[in-house]
């Protein structure tokens, strides 16, 4: 689900792109890729790959995913984020930045344009002279279907 926009885009490339950068696309890759694509605004931890991935896979290797989930973070084709639930989670890189606003209620997330922040990053280094990198941010608060229920 996405916040603040109404257009979508996909990721960036395709993990065959690796094969030009001198590594193997092997059917555990292709079928970890597949999982991600499926549903590209779901948030999934490596545990959720490694379940998703055996039911096409049954004997893949926890390690094999692990380390393909690195590999493709490395290569630019997945984002590692973190969503305050102790723990990373995946998703297919955008052409676009965008960040996380996440639920402290129900874990929903959503996401939010860069341009919905406005001058944040611009107020944020002239009042501590800090310059924001390219990492998303992840906000915290309630939905409005959370919202709703408090009413």
């Amino acid at each position: 689900m996405q916040a603040g926009s109404a257009h979508e885009h996909g990721p960036p490339g395709h993990p065959a792109s690796l094969r030009g950068a001198g590594r193997r696309l092997t059917r555990q890759r292709e079928a970890i890729w597949d999982v991600l694509l499926a549903k590209p605004d779901e948030h999934l931890s490596a545990e959720d790959v490694v379940e998703r991935v055996r039911t096409r896979l049954p004997l893949v290797n926890p390690s094999t995913v692990y380390r393909t989930l690195d590999l493709l973070v490395d290569e630019g084709l997945l984002l590692r984020t973190d969503l305050g639930a102790g723990r990373a989670y995946y998703e297919p890189a955008r052409e676009h930045p965008h960040h996380h606003l996440i639920c402290e209620r129900c874990g929903a997330v959503a996401h939010v344009h860069e341009e919905a922040l406005g001058d944040l990053a611009h107020r944020i280094t002239k009042a501590t002279g800090y310059r924001l990198g390219g990492r998303e941010l992840s906000l915290f608060g309630l939905c409005p279907a959370c919202q709703e229920r408090l009413v």
